[in-house]
């Protein structure tokens, strides 16, 4: 598949070094959650990083990921309240792409997290 710009939903590598306190540091998975009309003609996307650590325990602004899906090799979910804004450069290798069930519990935790109201919330 040809990938001319990156897409909401997939997950790449993401360099999100250097970082202050407690911001999610190092190079490490991040789904893309801006639309792809920005994704196409802007020179940064919006990303929501993955992590390994604490998967026993899920908040409502985190998503579980199970191993395997969106090409993840570790169990992992994706930290909504640690989204960032990154120039595309900050992207590395394509990883997978979230599937239509997992988008759509990514879309309700952005929700939860900045606390937009919806009728699923």
């Amino acid at each position: 598949m040809s990938r001319t710009f990156p897409r909401r939903g997939e997950v790449y590598w993401v360099n999100l070094d250097p970082t202050i306190g407690s911001e999610i540091a190092r190079t490490r998975p991040c789904a893309i959650i801006s639309n792809d009309v920005g994704n196409q003609y802007a020179s940064r996307v919006i990303v929501a990083p993955l992590t390994t650590g604490g998967t026993d325990r899920v908040y409502p602004f985190e998503v579980l990921v199970p191993v395997g899906a969106a090409g993840v090799t570790q169990t992992s979910k994706v930290v909504l309240d640690q989204v960032r804004t990154v120039d595309k450069r900050r992207l590395g290798r394509y990883i997978g792409v979230l599937d239509n069930t997992l988008m759509q519990a990514v879309n309700l935790a952005i929700r939860r997290s900045l606390a937009v109201e919806s009728d699923d919330v």
